[in-house]
């Protein structure tokens, strides 16, 4: 058996192909095609990396279409550490399995992250090819889903402290440029409760992005690049985007003695803060909460949004319905599925209808976007905030400030 299948197999071989996880696959409900099963998709990988399997097309695309949502892992009886099994075998395949143009363009996209100003000239690019008197163009997926987001220019960053001061470190990601706004009412809500910030100026993506692709090399740089930004910089380090939230806490750092720990920001918030010292002002709507996959099966905090939120007088809170499936953003596969994707936030475009919500909030950016698409597709004017926006709201001095 070849040596790079040691850790595939080692978390393979908790699987006992049992099978509960397939009501909560997204792709199986929709394909009932064994190969898109989580069962399934671990012996395809378990095959290419002992060498019974060739790393062929078919079984990347098998591999591809798989959502990341980890359903399937926040039910499994035997405690599959799926997350890492899809991970290793991405890299494997990556490595060693065909390479297509599709593949080539994506894995160019997600490389021209690390280039500063790159997000935001995508950003630029997708907003005109939206509006171009091209019928096809306002449909290309990534123009579909940043059609919501404000026009240039953003508010700039609030004022926060020296490292030497600080209480938590924030983690600002490759898509800062395109929410601000939610940046600065984090800003202001940490603030508020007596904590002091500080924003590392070297750090740059979490790297997720990387992984979910296979590019095991450009993921390590930006993950000993975060480590570096980040060591001896505050005790705590806390992300708005619980996407990256998941990947930065799933980090080793060896060698790091001071990488602080990591927290989504609203676990931190209800752990670690004196939550009494906000005094937020009424808000009398009804807020349905969507829970991201990585906020809910991943890093285990979904209750946390609940709690903050209803410390907002006159809210009333309630939870997306099927918030256990997943939207269809799955980092960049919108992109990738468009089809597949947009199924699934019109699903929850059809939730939140009949739910009779005000606004959606979503601690993922890209979950928000996605989701802002399907409703504006559905001819539903909703907005759909980050639920640190909705507090930072409610802030006396900040109302009406963006």
């Amino acid at each position: 058996m070849p040596a790079r299948a040691d850790p595939l197999r080692a978390a393979a071989d908790r699987c006992v192909a049992c099978g509960l996880c397939l009501p909560h696959c997204p792709t199986y409900s929709d394909s009932l095609n064994e190969n898109e099963s989580p069962r399934g998709r671990i012996a395809l990988l378990r095959a290419t990396a002992e060498g019974a399997l060739q790393a062929t097309a078919a079984v990347a695309a098998h591999v591809d279409r798989c959502l990341g949502c980890l359903a399937c892992e926040a039910v499994c009886p035997s405690h599959v550490d799926y997350a890492a099994i899809l991970k290793d075998g991405r890299a494997l395949l990556a490595r060693e399995g065909p390479t297509s143009w599709r593949t080539w363009l994506r894995n160019v996209l997600i490389r021209s992250v690390e280039v500063r100003g790159a997000v935001a000239v995508a950003y630029a690019v997708a907003r005109l090819i939206s509006r171009l008197p091209w019928p096809r163009a306002s449909q290309w997926p990534l123009a579909t889903v940043l059609r919501g987001l404000p026009a240039r220019p953003r508010p700039s960053m609030v004022r926060t402290e020296d490292a030497d001061q600080a209480d938590v470190a924030l983690f600002l990601g490759c898509t800062a440029d395109l929410d601000r706004a939610t940046l600065n009412a984090a800003i202001r809500v940490l603030q508020a409760t007596g904590k002091r910030v500080h924003i590392p100026g070297d750090q740059g993506c979490c790297a997720a992005l990387a992984s979910h692709a296979g590019l095991a090399d450009l993921a390590c740089r930006q993950r000993l690049r975060n480590l570096r930004a980040f060591e001896g910089k505050a005790p705590a380090l806390v992300s708005v985007t619980s996407g990256c939230a998941a990947e930065l806490e799933d980090y080793d750092p060896a060698g790091f003695d001071r990488f602080p720990e990591v927290f989504d920001i609203h676990r931190y918030l209800v752990e670690k803060t004196d939550l009494d010292r906000l005094m937020l002002t009424p808000r009398r709507q009804t807020i349905a909460v969507h829970e991201p996959c990585s906020l809910r099966n991943a890093l285990r905090g979904g209750r946390f949004v609940y709690e903050l939120l209803a410390r907002i007088p006159g809210a009333r809170i309630i939870e997306l319905p099927g918030n256990g499936i997943c939207c269809g953003a799955a980092g960049d596969y919108f992109l990738r599925e468009p089809g597949r994707a947009d199924a699934l936030a019109a699903a929850k475009a059809t939730a939140v209808a009949e739910s009779g919500a005000d606004i959606v909030v979503s601690a993922n950016i890209g979950c928000a976007l996605h989701l802002s698409a399907a409703l504006a597709r559905a001819g539903r004017a909703l907005p759909v905030l980050h639920p640190l926006l909705v507090l930072g709201q409610q802030l006396p001095a900040s109302r009406g400030a963006w």
